[in-house]
């Protein structure tokens, strides 16, 4: 047996920030470095480990290590002992899977794998995407990695559950900005301004309408706005207001669409109330997309011995192991803890039960063999 349980425990004592992970980093070290398989650090603070057992290629299994800035108030026993962080969105979890799985991999035969695994012990995905700078290190070549699976904890998903689907499964995630700089003046003499509160609005509505209206239903996306401001006493026209949102798609042609349509509007705007309007963007992870034909291969291997569930939409929320699906054949799975405790909330914790029902499923497919005609994301 394993001591998953015990990882779990250990790691959820000591959460560190994005690029911060050095003690989860030796706490990892100190499981691995007993085991026959080889070492290699990536990045800063983080880990891989390659049971290189001889196959022609290898298998990997991604874990992330970064914690949040939560004050926990779980009242467990093994909180987090780092004042203002934890793991909240079940990191701690994930990486405990993988340790178990290593155990248990040092322990097979040779003649037990199929393909050689690699565990993938990721720093930063809640920040700057860790992700992308590992696949330009060049592990997966040097490894002869041909696909990778990652799973994550969920909490509105039934107990013990693999919950996953084809394609669209998590969304590419841009923060927008909108500045609208219009004339300050006193509300009883308006004319003599630019009212950037009613530009916005005006603005605010015909986004709203062209998201509702110009992209077909099932292109599924978000334009959404969370904060808008201006102004600081009710009777002055603020000279400044700021829209702030979320652009959210699966393709780019959806997202492009939306940000032209976007500067299109503000165009109009602009020439029709005599104001400077500013657009800012970020660029976030790319879309999550399953691989098909891997997707296929995992359902038909976990459905005889998990409640396996196939989702009917994807998740608008973004993870950076989108960066690892653009590179290979990937497979991003949720692990149900049935607790309704939201991510990244202070309460957050699970049955941890559940991790050797991970460490099963990575078992299963650590043997999964490509085919040929897997070539959609090559």
């Amino acid at each position: 047996m394993n001591h998953a349980k015990e990882y779990r425990r250990r790691l959820h004592r000591i959460p560190e920030l994005s690029s911060q992970e050095f003690k989860t980093k030796e706490a990892i070290l100190a499981v691995l470095r007993p085991m026959n398989c080889e070492i290699i650090e990536l990045l800063n603070t983080g880990v891989a480990a390659w049971f290189e057992r001889g196959c022609k290629k290898t298998i990997a299994f991604r874990a992330d290590m970064d914690a949040l800035p939560v004050e926990e108030k779980t009242g467990l026993p093994f909180a987090s002992e780092h004042p203002g962080l934890m793991h909240a969105c079940g990191h701690d979890g994930h990486m405990a899977m993988l340790l178990g799985f290593a155990e248990e991999l040092n322990a097979l035969p040779k003649e037990a794998f199929n393909n050689n695994v690699l565990l993938i012990f990721q720093p930063a995905e809640e920040t700057i995407g860790g992700a992308f700078p590992i696949c330009q290190s060049g592990i997966f070549e040097k490894t002869k990695t041909w696909a990778i699976f990652g799973f994550h904890l969920y909490p509105f998903l039934r107990k013990k559950a693999i919950g996953s689907r084809p394609r669209e499964f998590m969304a590419c995630a841009s923060e927008v900005t909108i500045k609208v700089h219009g004339k300050s003046t006193h509300c009883a003499e308006a004319d003599r301004g630019i009212d950037t509160i009613e530009i916005a609005a005006k603005l605010l509505n015909q986004l709203y309408a062209m998201e509702r209206t110009e992209i077909a239903e099932d292109q599924y996306r978000v334009l959404k706005f969370g904060h808008f401001s201006g102004g600081t006493v009710r009777n002055i026209l603020p000279e400044l207001t700021v829209l702030e949102g979320s652009y959210r798609s699966f393709y780019p042609e959806v997202f492009d669409f939306m940000i032209r349509r976007t500067q299109e509007i503000i165009q109009d705007l602009s020439q029709e109330y005599g104001c400077q309007i500013e657009v800012e963007k970020t660029t976030g992870y790319p879309a999550l997309l399953n691989s098909e034909c891997l997707f296929a291969a995992t359902k038909k291997s976990l459905s005889e011995s998990f409640d396996f569930v196939q989702f009917e939409k994807p998740f608008m929320i973004a993870e950076d192991f989108s960066f690892y699906c653009q590179k290979m054949p990937g497979c991003f799975l949720y692990l149900g803890t049935g607790t309704g405790i939201a991510l990244h909330n202070n309460h957050f914790d699970f049955d941890e039960s559940i991790l050797q029902e991970g460490i099963r499923a990575y078992r299963q497919l650590m043997n999964l063999e490509e085919e040929t005609e897997w070539t959609e994301l090559r």
